[in-house]
């Protein structure tokens, strides 16, 4: 069995059953606050949009004040950041083309700085500032279409059974893929969009520096940037773990890998015989167990009885009867203990948001440094690291003669 085939099946029993299947078992996604659902149609000086609030009364701006939509229902730089929902992300990149075309001194001056936080904050997988609902409903379901028509909107209205074809049915389709328990550990993505929004609420609000959002990043800003986005990822797809069907499916991709414990060689060390060949788990990767499958992922390692461990891979090897073997070292084990013939689960170790924000603190402090490298200090040493796939791919495709 591999992820493709594991897809293709769930695809398949969505297809015969004419329902969506579910991918997660958990909300992949915060719940909005104080939702403002917005569309987009036409372009140019005929570009209309169309927003909505909770109360349902859908407002629209048509040309050059077509951000006057956002201010008909209660967008501004308030006290509390808002959810922004919108269809797809191209729909969030012309909404904020229309916020950088707005002159500093325009009426619509504050919707369109608010919009300029929302494309920020949509950089950041987990974030709860903005609701792509293409992209939620495809992280929640699978439907028995090609994956490409996961990104149509109206194939999910279909789907999910949500007639109105406006704002109030995006508010529709966001309660529906964010009903229930959200994701556990989410609420650390909350906390980020409210400290991001308080500081940029306040760097506008300061006449000092009349600081200008749509102003480009200096190199430090452009750095630390970076490592938000970039330990947004890492958090995100650290918590995805957790959830028991994203667990299963990762089983097949070798993220996460089971096994019986063949050895004890010392202590602190453990042998695992896996059950298949195929492990991305490399040598010197933090790992961290439980004695369950996994299916039962967010049981095994939330709850506060049973057995957790970790530690670090220190050896893969095959042998003779083509079994892969993994010695992991440095091992602690919490509630219980290890022993010879047990089954255990392997993942890479959970990200700690606490280390990353006191981590992003410390590149803080070094990049304001007078002899910080950005400013002609010696360059840190390179190491590697995971960054978002859509970045990854904008590296490819750049021209190295303009790296644009």
């Amino acid at each position: 069995m591999s992820v493709a085939l594991f897809d293709l099946g769930q695809r398949l029993r969505s297809a015969s059953t004419a329902q969506p299947v579910a991918r997660a078992s958990f909300a992949p996604v915060l719940p909005p606050v104080e939702p403002v659902a917005v569309m987009l149609r036409g372009s140019g000086d005929g570009v209309l949009v169309s927003a909505s609030g909770e109360d349902g009364v859908v407002h629209t701006g048509h040309g050059q004040d077509a951000l006057s939509a956002l201010a008909a229902v209660g967008v501004k730089l308030g006290s509390e950041p808002r959810t922004l929902v919108v269809p797809g992300r191209a729909t969030l990149n012309e909404l904020l083309e229309l916020a950088r075309a707005a002159r500093r001194d325009s009426p619509y001056a504050e919707q369109a700085a608010v919009v300029g936080w929302w494309a920020q904050r949509a950089d950041h997988p987990g974030s709860g500032a903005v609701l792509v609902v293409t992209d939620a409903c495809a992280a929640r379901w699978v439907l028995g279409v090609p994956p490409a028509h996961e990104q149509q909107l109206g194939v999910w209205r279909q789907w999910l059974g949500v007639t109105d074809t406006g704002p109030r049915g995006l508010l529709r389709l966001a309660a529906m893929v964010s009903a229930g328990q959200p994701l556990p550990g989410l609420e650390a993505f909350g906390e980020d969009d409210r400290r991001s929004w308080e500081y940029f609420v306040g760097r506008i609000g300061d006449p000092k520096t009349g600081w200008d959002w749509r102003a480009r990043d200096n190199r430090r800003e452009a750095a630390l940037g970076l490592a938000t986005r970039c330990d947004a990822a890492e958090l995100y797809q650290s918590l995805s773990l957790a959830d028991p069907f994203v667990a299963v499916r990762e089983s097949f991709s070798a993220t996460v890998v089971t096994g019986v414990v063949s050895a004890l060689p010392a202590k602190g060390s453990i042998v695992l015989t896996l059950d298949r060949l195929l492990c991305r788990l490399r040598q010197d990767t933090e790992v961290e167990g439980y004695p369950t499958l996994p299916r039962a992922a967010r049981t095994g390692l939330k709850q506060e009885r049973g057995m957790r461990l970790r530690g670090r891979i220190a050896a893969t090897q095959v042998t003779g009867d083509e079994r892969l073997v993994v010695t992991i070292e440095e091992v602690v084990v919490r509630q219980g203990a290890v022993r010879l013939g047990q089954r255990l689960t392997l993942r890479p170790r959970s990200i700690d948001p606490q280390q990353q924000r006191s981590a992003r603190q410390e590149l803080h402090r070094r990049y304001a440094a007078r002899h910080s490298w950005l400013a002609g200090g010696p360059a840190p040493t390179p190491r590697r690291r995971d960054v978002p796939l859509d970045v990854v791919i904008a590296a490819a495709d750049a021209d190295p003669a303009t790296g644009a």
